[in-house]
């Protein structure tokens, strides 16, 4: 209605403008390419073509259109029906040429767009709702039988890094839904992975609250990067799936299989995997990528069911999941610690073999108990179990090269854990519009059981690398952890006025966590029965607290708004079981919060928010606990530890004009710690490291980041190019020796993306150089280092069905003041194959993983006072001979065709 008022408004003022001037005119007829008949009531709507600004709508008359009284200028016409993709074309109106006649427009259904062209098509692809940015899944062309991860790699602002993680303008995808519904709710990158290509309509992108904020009302400041897959409406009943198996060589080998069916109101999926390439399920390029470590066995099964029942006023939502993972890790470090004026380097060579088996369950069930009334249910349960062998011999000089210490440690893990959550909500609407009531509570419960036999032997030397001590140590080392708690509370949410909203809540929490950690020594039957009461503890933990909040949101026209805060009063009760000593805490913990989103026009929008919030000690820096578990580096706990508080800062500025497909994004946050707690580290003169968390007083932690973002369609050569920039500093401390050391730390990466992608052909290059800076007061000299990166992904299909493409990645990391050498490296894997059958589902392919052999699994890191050079054990050079079939069969449209 709105939008009709704003319509006939300008239409008004473009009379007043035209009366006794030459009048212009656009008209055709639309014609479905399928059945040959006319559309009649579709959208038709003439833009500027400089800036998008609305001309004029109309809605066809069986198929017939003609829109008039239109000034001489260059326009863009949008004809949109559902179902069909949009047709958008450029036309121009002057003296010459008064009435532009597109004579007969030809509308095709999106499920048949990459089947057929349109001559002057152009469809939109993306748009920008609110604070949800939308993408058409028709205006991206993908191969046959690609998946969703394929066509997340073309979407402006979107990546896929080299662990499989997602990324949207640099932040985390945390969750992917379908059709707004959780699917395999635990891994984004396994739904990418399922669903196909084909049968997307819309993806959409926003943040989500977090879990906890949308049970209790409070918001906790977490925002989950959420993608919401809308599926075309004929591919919401079928069956596909997918098998693949191949052989290798070196003994590697990978086989996987998914199925899945949805109807109108149920979708089962299951998937299995197992390989040895380290390129599988979800867990694709955890071990491929530069500097992961080991190389390992992977085994996983999963099966997600969710169905809709009494007039859709019920459903159920479950999901669960398997995975075996085998590591075999063979690993070298490098390291150099900062002291006072002085350093020393470590070096450690280290072999380890580990079994993690997990497994959980997530079930929600909802219900529509009348036309006011919703009801979740929530119950979650997972299970862990972990045994390693872990073994390493390193040794510890001084800065002028003197030996300091040599240590050989071996250890033998194995432990088991379990977690259960239970939660719930109520929400009743009120009478008055706007008025809603929640009621909420849930209740969770862990416990960890294991044992581990420790083995070490520790030599000392003097300031002459003469042997001065040894240390040796054999214990046993049972422990167990048990973790609850309860939460209960609700919120009241009133429309105070058209445009102004009220929140208030309540929230009362408590929670007990119990840390029983023993250690023994051998007596003399060599039995472990002996308590070495130094490194023995118990402690348990328990807090509570009550939290009230208010919130109050603004929403209009062009500007929304909201501020709030929440406040707790909170209690802490530490108790040492060993000797019976009680410590109390008691603290107020606040949240404020406030944004602001102002939509300058219909494509620019600008966004500032911030969040506050105090941040509790944890219980591992709390704990009194001594452990020596590495005889070289002590942790001790911190009793007296006060809260921090952290303020966040972000804006995010975006423009995105459809006509053109162009547009830019402005994204930055700046945080700062007050009150920050910080690692503090004495390291004595046999090179043995005592941490123990303390309170920075007088000083400020900070960091910020700044992403930018121009991007654009080159429709004459029809590709995309985008240009970005990437800065992130860190100024924060700890203390070396009673020592301040304040270090800055900013990495600066700049961005060229070219990329081309059609239905036969694609291609994405990536180049960019990056320079990092790092500066260390208890150091006089810069740790700078520049390096390059470039990536090349590429696919063609070549005559007869056969196809060939590879994926480049280049790294150089160049040398600093710690690391004396340059580090380059070149990865490719290439693949050639063939189709097979009409549908081109079969497919062998013929794989080349680290072609040049140059995977050496090499990183560099760099810490407040450390900096660390790693090598490990990784996946190399293997050749591998596959077979692919994917499988379809989908019902017609759910909707009627015109």
């Amino acid at each position: 209605m709105k939008l009709k008022i704003l319509v006939i408004l300008i239409c008004c003022l473009y009379g007043a403008q035209t009366y006794a001037q030459k009048l212009y005119s656009v008209k055709g007829l639309l014609i479905d390419t399928a059945s040959n008949s006319k559309i009649d009531k579709a959208t038709i709507t003439v833009l500027n073509a400089k800036d998008s600004v609305l001309q004029k709508f109309v809605y066809s008359n069986k198929g017939n259109f003609e829109v008039s009284n239109l000034k001489a200028g260059e326009f863009m016409l949008l004809i949109t029906y559902p179902d069909y993709a949009d047709f958008v074309a450029r036309f121009t109106l002057d003296e010459a040429q008064p009435t532009y006649n597109f004579g007969n427009v030809k509308m095709i259904l999106k499920a048949r767009l990459l089947e057929e062209v349109i001559i002057r098509s152009k469809v939109v692809r993306m748009s920008i709702k609110g604070d949800t940015t939308e993408f058409n899944g028709a205006a991206y062309a993908t191969q046959k039988n690609a998946k969703v991860e394929d066509l997340l790699k073309q979407l402006n602002g979107m990546r896929i890094n080299q662990k499989g993680d997602i990324l949207f303008l640099g932040e985390p995808v945390s969750r992917i839904l379908v059709d707004g519904e959780e699917f395999f709710s635990d891994d984004p990158a396994l739904v990418s992975k399922t669903v196909r290509a084909d049968m997307v309509n819309k993806i959409q992108v926003f943040d989500q609250k977090s879990e906890q904020a949308k049970l209790t009302g409070i918001d906790d400041g977490i925002k989950v990067k959420t993608i919401n897959i809308v599926l075309t409406e004929d591919k919401r009943k079928g069956v596909f799936g997918k098998l693949e198996a191949g052989p290798a060589t070196r003994g590697f080998g990978q086989a996987e299989a998914s199925f899945s069916k949805f109807s109108l109101k149920q979708k089962f999926s299951a998937h299995g995997n197992a390989a040895n390439t380290g390129d599988v399920g979800s867990i694709k390029g955890d071990f491929t990528e530069y500097g992961a470590p080991g190389t390992p066995s992977m085994r996983e099964a999963g099966a997600h069911y969710d169905t809709k029942w009494n007039k859709d006023k019920q459903a159920i939502n479950i999901n669960y999941s398997l995975r075996d993972l085998n590591v075999d890790l063979v690993s070298n470090n490098l390291a150099q610690n900062n002291l006072p004026g002085n350093f020393n380097r470590s070096q450690q060579d280290r072999t380890s073999l580990s079994n993690n088996f997990n497994q959980f369950i997530t079930t929600a069930y909802t219900a529509k108990i009348d036309s006011t009334s919703d009801f979740r249910l929530s119950i979650n349960g997972s299970e862990r179990k972990l045994t390693a062998e872990n073994s390493s011999f390193g040794s510890t000089t001084r800065g002028n090269g003197v030996l300091q210490n040599s240590s050989n440690v071996s250890s033998l893990t194995d432990n088991n854990s379990r977690n259960f959550y239970a939660g719930a909500n109520y929400t009743k609407r009120l009478k008055k519009k706007g008025r809603t009531i929640s009621v909420n509570a849930s209740s969770s419960f862990g416990d960890t059981k294991g044992s581990n036999y420790l083995s070490s032997q520790v030599n000392y030397y003097d300031g002459q690398g003469r042997l001065d001590s040894t240390g040796n140590i054999n214990q046993y080392k049972p422990g167990s952890t048990t973790n609850s708690s309860v939460t209960t509370g609700f919120s009241y949410t009133d429309q105070l006025s058209k445009m102004l909203s009220l929140t208030t809540g309540y929230s009362f929490s408590r929670s007990e966590n119990q840390n029983d950690q023993r250690s023994f020594n051998q007596d003399p039957s060599n039995n472990y029965t002996l308590l070495d009461s130094a490194f023995s503890s118990d402690f348990r933990l328990v807090s509570q607290s009550s939290t009230y909040m208010v919130n109050i949101a603004y929403t209009g026209k062009k500007i929304s708004a909201n501020a709030g805060t929440s406040v707790a009063d909170a209690g802490l009760q530490q108790t040492d079981l060993f000797s019976d000593v009680i410590l109390d805490r008691k603290f107020i913990n606040w949240a404020p919060n406030a944004s602001l989103r102002y939509q300058l026009n219909k494509a620019t929008s600008l966004t500032l928010s911030y969040y506050g919030n105090t941040q509790q000690p944890d219980a591992s820096q709390l704990q009194q606990l001594r452990q020596n578990a590495d005889p070289l580096n002590i942790t001790l706990g911190n009793a007296q530890l006060k809260p921090s508080f952290r303020n966040r800062l972000s804006y995010n500025y975006r423009v995105y004009q459809a006509s053109l497909d162009r547009g830019i994004n402005f994204r930055g946050n700046y945080g700062a710690v007050t009150n920050a707690i910080v690692s503090n580290r004495s390291t004595d003169s046999t090179g043995v490291n005592v941490f123990q968390y303390v309170n920075l007083n007088g000083r400020t932690q900070k960091n910020w980041d700044v992403y930018t973002e121009v991007y654009g369609h080159a429709t004459k050569l029809d590709f995309v190019l985008s240009i970005s920039f990437t800065a992130r500093g860190n100024t924060y401390f700890n203390f070396v020796n009673d020592q301040l050391n304040k270090v800055i730390s900013v990495d600066y990466t700049p961005r060229l993306e070219i990329s081309k992608n059609k239905a036969d052909y694609n291609y994405r290059l990536t180049i960019g150089p990056n320079y990092q800076v790092n500066t260390s007061s208890l150091q006089q000299v810069d740790n700078n280092s520049k390096g390059f990166f470039s990536t090349l992904n590429y696919y063609t299909k070549l005559p007869g069905n056969f196809y060939m493409g590879s994926d480049l990645n280049y790294k150089f990391t160049g040398k600093n003041k710690v690391f004396d050498r340059n580090f380059q490296q070149l990865l490719i894997n290439t693949y050639v194959g063939k189709s097979f059958l009409k549908n081109e589902s079969l497919k062998l392919t013929l794989k080349a993983n680290d072609l040049l052999n140059q995977n050496t699994g090499y990183y560099r890191t760099g810490t407040s006072d450390t900096f660390t050079e790693v090598r490990n054990s990784t996946i190399k050079r293997y050749f591998m001979f596959s077979a692919t079939w994917d499988f379809k069969k989908f019902g017609k449209s759910l909707q009627k065709q015109p």
